[in-house]
């Protein structure tokens, strides 16, 4: 691992066991109930910095670190189910409820904190307290005895991904021949199926990151030449789609699942830190996970694809969503739009995604920004769907299209009369200098220049790390105009004064339409290219960029 990259792991490892050290205890004697896996993933961090010397802290603060970090891996050890009658042998709790003792097991935490488990116990079981290596042990024997791991292939997903790395950290754990040739096929056939028909956890940012994760921890550790080959195989085209959609931190366009860390604002970062480091290091971990126990670098070429981008690049990708049978159900395209200071991406058809978390598309600015400093770095906006609470801003509804182009986005909506559904756009904008104007914004980030034109009357709320922003529908109806520049390319603006009168002028506003049934748009960017947009309910009516209809053959399966 190159100096500088170890370094700042270890400095990732140093911010999560200060971290772990200051989280307060709940009087169970846990730090999280919500999940447990959480307990471990801080406790094994700040148990590693100890075992690495803790540069820092002085001798009292080392003992009782170590103490606080071995009882709380022994007590989500506990937890365990480990009588093999039980239907969940091998099991965890994964929220502990008000009683800890008496949670039930659940299927999700062996996953991940599974393949974490055996790296945990090879990488440190040098330093481990007797007590602590057998109980570490002994719930490494009962996860291989109870085959939670034995799911065939089906749906090509992350649980799967998971189920695969057990099968080779086990099979290497325990000398088992035939679970590393299994898993080593298992592993081969995901790999081959992605390439076929595309990654269909797009821009999924928990499960892309767990993909990774797990098959590290099986490139970390198992000897196999054909195990090990087939990981280092499988992580270097997960970074590689990780690198097209990577801005100094940022994760760029349309996202198959959100969580609050992910949106409106990149915060769950540390494995971006630790491989590229052209942004702050993080403050805090939303997901810890493993971060800092991996010595896997990216390639050269995923690195330089990442980092040293000269222009702009356009991506354009599709995918055919298709399970473990290969019958394709359905196609969709992701695009984005990659500047130096800025991007935009999103994907052309909305699709109901697993708790409806879908980000159908975004502005994004890198972490290294004064805007990122200041709050969320991603500007977007939305119609209310299930599961959207105020102050939440994801969830979108069912309804909506796009057109994406370069640095430009239009997004329509026309909500049938019978629905029932919410009769107002939300939208997220970053702190930064604004003009709000009646049905519109222009906004100077940084050194990115923001037009924002809405079809009815906007109104904005400034929050502590974002303009909340929100805009009513109209018999159902609205529709927004997005378009971001970098200051050097906007006609010669220099303020945001400048960027009002330029963007602002009476030819450059887009033309809204509301007749005979259709919702249209009409726009002319600042590249001087002519999109247009109209649709008739769900029914596109026309798509087109200079008179050209949009189409996707020269989208491709990465």
């Amino acid at each position: 691992m190159k100096r500088e990259t170890n370094d700042r792991r270890r400095l990732v490892l140093r911010l999560a066991a200060e971290q772990a050290l200051a989280l307060p205890l709940l009087e169970s004697g846990y730090w999280f109930h919500k999940d447990l896996r959480d307990n471990f993933y801080f406790a094994s961090h700040l148990f590693a910095y100890v075992a690495e010397g803790a540069p820092g802290w002085n001798e009292e603060t080392k003992k009782a670190a170590s103490a606080l970090a071995v009882r709380m891996l022994r007590q989500v050890l506990a937890l365990q189910d480990q009588n093999p009658d039980s239907p969940m042998y091998g099991h965890w709790p994964l929220n502990l409820g008000a009683d800890p003792a008496a949670a039930k097991p659940h299927k999700l935490p062996v996953e991940l904190m599974g393949c974490l488990l055996i790296l945990f116990h090879e990488k440190m079981q040098w330093a481990l307290p007797p007590e602590l290596g057998n109980e570490l042990q002994a719930a490494l024997q009962h996860i291989y005895k109870s085959g939670v791991y034995r799911h065939p292939l089906a749906s090509m997903h992350h649980h799967e991904a998971k189920h695969t790395a057990l099968k080779l950290l086990l099979g290497h754990q325990f000398a088992d021949e035939a679970l590393l040739r299994e898993g080593t096929a298992c592993a081969r056939r995901l790999l081959n199926h992605a390439h076929t028909f595309g990654f269909k956890e797009y821009g999924c940012l928990p499960w892309h990151w767990h993909w990774i994760q797990a098959f590290t921890c099986v490139w970390e550790i198992v000897q196999d030449e054909q195990a090990r080959t087939a990981a280092e195989e499988l992580l270097d085209y997960l970074w590689s789609l990780r690198a097209e959609s990577y801005l100094r931190g940022a994760w760029v366009g349309a996202q198959s699942r959100t969580w609050p860390h992910d949106a409106p604002k990149d915060t769950n970062t540390p494995h971006d830190y630790i491989q590229f480091g052209d942004f702050p290091a993080p403050t805090a971990f939303p997901r810890l996970e493993g971060a800092a126990f991996f010595t896997y670098e990216v390639s050269e070429a995923v690195r330089e694809a990442t980092m040293n981008r000269k222009t702009p690049c356009e991506f354009k990708r599709k995918i055919r969503f298709a399970e473990a049978d290969e019958k394709v159900e359905a196609e969709a395209h992701t695009y984005a739009y990659l500047a130096s200071d800025y991007a935009l991406g999103g994907i052309w058809e909305r699709r109901d995604e697993f708790d409806n978390e879908q980000l159908r598309w975004d502005v994004s600015l890198p972490l290294d920004t004064e805007t990122a400093a200041l709050g969320v770095n991603q500007l977007y906006f939305f119609h209310p769907g299930a599961n959207y609470t105020p102050g939440d801003d994801r969830h979108a509804s069912s309804y909506g299209q796009v057109l994406l182009d370069k640095d430009t986005v239009i997004a329509v909506w026309d909500v049938p009369p019978d629905a029932e559904a919410a009769d107002t756009l939300v939208g997220c904008l970053p702190k930064g200098e604004w003009q709000i104007e009646e049905r519109g914004a222009y906004g100077k980030l940084g050194q990115v220049f923001v037009a924002v034109h809405l079809m009815q009357p906007l109104s904005v709320t400034e929050q502590n790390d974002r303009l909340s922003a929100a805009s009513l529908l109209s018999n159902g109806r609205n529709a927004v105009v997005v378009e971001v520049i970098g200051a050097a390319e906007a006609s010669g603006a220099k303020t945001l004064d400048d960027w009002r009168a330029f963007a602002g002028a009476p030819d450059k506003q887009p033309a809204f339409k509301d007749v005979e049934g259709s919702l249209s748009v009409a726009y002319t960017t600042c590249r001087g290219r002519r999109l247009q947009l109209a649709v008739r309910g769900e029914t596109i009516v026309q798509r087109t960029v200079d008179g050209v209809a949009v189409a996707f053959d020269d989208y491709t399966i990465f």
